[in-house]
């Protein structure tokens, strides 16, 4: 059985790669699953802003931190880039909060 329980977003998030900033992603939005007995996070960002050029692309592993609602989301892998600087979806491990 397939069952969504929970969507949240942010309008920017910062992102971490091995522990260091490198950039920030707009309008992020998340969606836990459940599926098989065990939850599922799927994400979409509108743009995925990086300071180094070859940073933004699909299959780079980040942590993505939504300021406004002090979460973390973990392990996120970029699936899919319209482009370098755009739109995209992200699967991730787990989502833990942030004190």
């Amino acid at each position: 059985m397939i069952k969504m329980e929970k969507t949240c977003g942010s309008l920017k998030c910062d992102v971490l790669h091995d522990g260091a900033k490198i950039g920030h992603m707009d309008g992020v939005n998340i969606i836990q699953w459940f599926v098989k007995n065990r939850y599922r996070y799927t994400g979409t960002f509108s743009r995925f802003i990086t300071e180094n050029p070859s940073d933004s692309q699909s299959g780079i592993d980040v942590d993505i931190i939504l300021l406004d609602k002090n979460l973390v989301i973990k392990n996120a892998r970029v699936e899919w880039m319209k482009s370098p600087c755009k739109n995209g979806t992200f699967h991730a491990d787990k989502i833990e909060s942030r004190v």
